[in-house]
């Protein structure tokens, strides 16, 4: 499949699924650019719409906290003046919660699709800046050419230039279910979703992968074929990358290719040494993301090179909103002009909407990178006790993983399989219902409590003796 985008790097999706989650990897030219998340016990609503009803102003902002339905709540912006009592409206998911804040919704929802989008209210047609190939623009042109879609406007993405032909059913498609969403607020005021994005796995076939992607391995049956039941509606040209995990991965981590793991291990600690012995530190709080740049052992430092550095962790790590960037000393003009070069050309290929700002007065660097929802850090780990106390792994990230060890565990033979861990862990497996990982598994599975392990630590037993590789989590703890 020919790359229609124009950036020509060789790219494939890595989905490792179980039923505790969704762990993926994008990978170009061989080398992890970005890690998404998503456990079952915080499925991702980005892209959901919903019938909201406002519960109550913000007192000093224009802003209301909405229900959604299902027990939850979002942080509505921009709300214009509503208050209780008003008339329903249809708000968008687009920001999950994070971070001890609740899902940010948008009144101005955009139905999205692979190929196009929908705004409500809007007018014309334009086209994706990332469908740069001239063939490509030509032939969407000549496919969308007498095509009126009313009540709306649309954007051509990139993917459209794989099948050009496709579009204009689906702007038609995406238009008629606006009205249906439109109607049904109207017609019952009940809190609901009334529009599904897909969750992570939508998601990822929408907007993460790219025209021409060369391989999507997914290494879960149910899951690859949720993934090409959605693709067979929404994404055609992504049926052909779709398909299992190697028959070589089987009995080892998917994860283990390309080194995805070591990276996902690397990108949870605040500290990243760069060739040359320059040296980023990388803290998060709940106002912004810092990342400062010491080259000061450096003996030698390409500016360049470390803002490439810092552009692609910014995307590894998920970061998301305000970024405050430090570069090593002052330097001339030209250094700094050199610097934020570096830094958008790393930043080119990213797929969530970003700003470079410039530079304050105070010489830092800030970028503005829209926040969809927890960063890596918050995915993975959670705050450990007090304010100094650090952070640990996430249950859920440690019944992924034992999932995945049992799993390798049957796949090189064994019929029974016996897990030994701290009650904590042993409720996490027990999660999403009754014998649900057994089911998963095919075999016998006993879970049994054992308080001398600690709480992120399990103990695989196969027919009475212990596993081969049996371990615990092994995600940072910074």
């Amino acid at each position: 499949m020919r790359d229609v985008t124009g950036d020509g790097a060789q790219e494939e999706l890595l989905v490792d699924a179980s039923p505790y989650g969704i762990r993926a990897a994008s990978v170009a030219d061989g080398v992890p650019a970005a890690f998404f998340i998503e456990w079952h016990t915080r499925p991702s609503g980005l892209g959901d719409v919903h019938a909201a009803r406002v519960l109550g102003r913000m007192a000093g902002i224009d802003a209301c906290i909405v229900d959604i339905g299902d027990g939850e709540e979002a942080f509505l912006p921009g709300a214009g003046g509503r208050g209780p009592g008003d008339a329903p409206l249809a708000v968008q998911i687009v920001c999950d919660a994070h971070g001890g804040k609740r899902a940010r919704a948008s009144r101005r929802p955009v139905l999205a699709g692979r190929t196009v989008a929908f705004r409500p209210g809007g007018q014309g047609i334009a086209l994706s800046r990332r469908l740069r190939e001239p063939a490509a623009r030509r032939a969407v042109r000549a496919a969308l050419d007498g095509t009126e879609v009313p009540g709306g406007a649309l954007t051509v993405r990139a993917a459209a230039g794989a099948c050009p032909d496709a579009v204009p059913a689906a702007a038609t498609m995406l238009a008629a279910r606006w009205q249906e969403i439109r109607a049904a607020t109207a017609r019952d005021p009940t809190p609901r979703r009334l529009w599904h994005g897909g969750g992570l796995l939508g998601r990822l076939l929408r907007d993460a992968a790219p025209p021409g992607i060369r391989k999507i391995a997914i290494d879960d049956d149910a899951t690859l074929e949720r993934a090409r039941r959605r693709a067979a509606g929404e994404a055609p040209d992504l049926l052909p990358a779709l398909g299992p995990a190697d028959a070589a991965q089987v009995a080892a981590p998917l994860f283990e290719r390309h080194d995805c793991a070591g990276r996902l291990q690397a990108a949870l600690e605040p500290e990243v040494v760069l060739a040359g012995g320059a040296r980023l530190t990388i803290e998060e709080t709940r106002a912004l993301a810092a990342i400062d740049v010491d080259t000061s052992r450096a003996a030698s430092a390409d500016a360049a090179e470390t803002a490439a550095a810092v552009g692609r962790e910014i995307v590894l790590r998920s970061l998301g909103g305000l970024i405050a960037i430090d570069f090593a000393g002052r330097g001339a003009p030209r250094r700094r002009e050199v610097q934020l070069a570096g830094l958008k050309r790393a930043l080119r290929a990213d797929r969530v909407p970003h700003r470079v700002l410039g530079v304050t007065a105070g010489g830092v660097v800030e970028v503005n990178r829209q926040r969809l929802g927890p960063s890596l850090l918050e995915a993975l780990t959670e705050p450990a006790g007090g304010a100094l106390e650090g952070r640990r792994v996430r249950l859920e990230a440690v019944a992924h993983e034992a999932a995945n060890a049992a799993r390798r565990e049957v796949a090189s033979g064994a019929r029974a399989l016996t897990l030994r861990a701290a009650p904590a862990l042993l409720a996490a497996l027990a999660a999403p219902g009754e014998g649900v990982l057994e089911g998963w598994l095919g075999v016998p599975l006993a879970l049994v409590a054992d308080r001398t392990q600690p709480r992120g630590r399990y103990i695989l037993e196969r027919s009475g003796t212990l596993a081969a590789g049996s371990r615990g989590g092994r995600c940072s703890t910074r």
